[in-house]
């Protein structure tokens, strides 16, 4: 195992004490660690590619280990994210997993794409917002609000990028 797939399994680790810390209500602590996971979400990507150590093993689990992240933490952070788009991401992310099981049959791994990527960000600065927000005790309702509809748009936008950029996976 590689440094970067270390770095990024670190990620996988930092979700249970997020989930933990949200959980308890100790927002400055899940804020903490939830950034500790973003950072690594930059660093394993820099580091693979910096010491030449990209793997098709290391493309894999770091989608996976994204969404394991990102949507448990999200599922933790309901009612402060609405429940209709934890759901609309986690069935995003199924339908994009599944793509990716049907390509790996054939003996093609399927990165993630730049709207895959903007996606990703987007999710994590809404988490990012509504925690430091909690941990301020600060309302900023609106600010919110624009993240979870950019969230909405750009899980359905990747989601059609990814399966019209695939779609010789899905037989069309």
């Amino acid at each position: 195992m590689n440094v970067p797939n270390v770095v990024t399994l670190s990620r996988l680790v930092l979700t249970v004490p997020v989930f933990l810390a949200i959980q308890a209500g100790a927002w400055k602590l899940a804020l903490l660690f939830f950034a500790l996971g973003a950072l690594t979400d930059y660093l394993d990507g820099l580091l693979a590619r910096k010491l030449s150590q990209v793997t098709n093993l290391g493309k894999v689990i770091d989608q996976i280990v994204d969404k394991v992240f990102v949507n448990s933490t999200l599922i933790a952070l309901i009612p402060f994210v609405p429940a209709w788009l934890v759901a609309f991401i986690v069935a995003r992310d199924t339908l994009v997993s599944a793509v990716r099981i049907l390509a790996a049959g054939k003996g093609t791994i399927v990165q993630a794409n730049v709207y895959g990527k903007v996606k990703t960000v987007v999710q994590m600065a809404l988490i990012v917002a509504v925690l430091l927000f909690r941990s301020l005790a600060v309302s900023a309702i609106v600010v919110e609000a624009i993240l979870i509809y950019l969230c909405a748009f750009f899980t359905m936008l990747s989601a059609i990028v990814y399966l019209y950029q695939n779609r010789k996976m899905l037989g069309g």
